[in-house]
C-alpha cells in the first residue's frame, strides 16, 4: 500500500479546504471532507497541491474521456460510474416546482414550430418568435448592433 499520497485539484477552494485553510460550509462539502480526512490518516505524508487545468494535461485527459460518450474504451482504463452519492444526505434539496415560463412557447415554435390554437395568440407568438434565435437548445435574443443575448 502506497504511503505518500500527493493530492492535484485545479479547484482553489478544494485545496484550501483540505489543507485546512479554508472551512468548509456547505453541509455535504463538510461530509465529504470529513470522509477525505478519515481516509488520509491512512497514509504517512500526504498534501494537496492546486495545478491549473491548462497545466495539468492529465487531469484535463481524464475530464474530457469521462465528458465524452466512448463506447470502446482501451480496457486498460478502468473506471467505475457512481449513480448515487457516496455520502448520504437527508433533506438537502427542497422540491422546488417550476411553473410555465414566458420562453418555453418560443423555444417550441422555434423547435419544431408549435403554435397555439387561438389564431391572435399564435400571431402574437410569431411575430415574438422572429426577435429569438435558438442555437444548440440555448435560446438568444438576436440584434443586429451587439451579439446575441442568452
Amino acid at each position: 500500500m502506497a504511503k505518500n499520497l500527493k493530492i492535484c485539484r485545479d479547484s482553489r477552494i478544494l485545496v484550501a479546504q483540505v489543507n485546512g485553510e479554508f472551512e468548509a460550509k456547505d453541509d455535504t462539502m463538510a461530509k465529504y471532507l470529513r470522509v477525505l480526512k478519515g481516509i488520509l490518516t491512512q497514509f504517512e505524508k500526504w498534501y494537496a497541491e492546486h495545478v491549473p487545468r491548462w497545466e495539468n494535461t492529465t487531469a484535463d485527459a481524464l475530464s474530457k474521456f469521462f465528458l465524452s460518450e466512448i463506447k470502446n474504451y482501451p480496457r486498460s482504463i478502468y473506471f467505475q460510474v457512481l449513480k448515487t452519492p457516496t455520502i448520504h444526505v437527508i433533506n438537502l434539496i427542497a422540491p422546488i416546482h417550476v411553473a410555465n415560463c414566458w420562453i418555453d412557447p418560443i423555444k417550441t415554435h422555434l423547435e419544431i414550430g408549435w403554435l397555439p390554437d387561438d389564431a391572435q395568440k399564435a400571431r402574437k407568438l410569431s411575430v415574438r418568435a422572429l426577435r429569438y434565435s435558438l442555437i444548440e437548445g440555448v435560446l438568444y435574443k438576436r440584434s443586429f448592433v451587439i451579439p446575441y443575448l442568452k
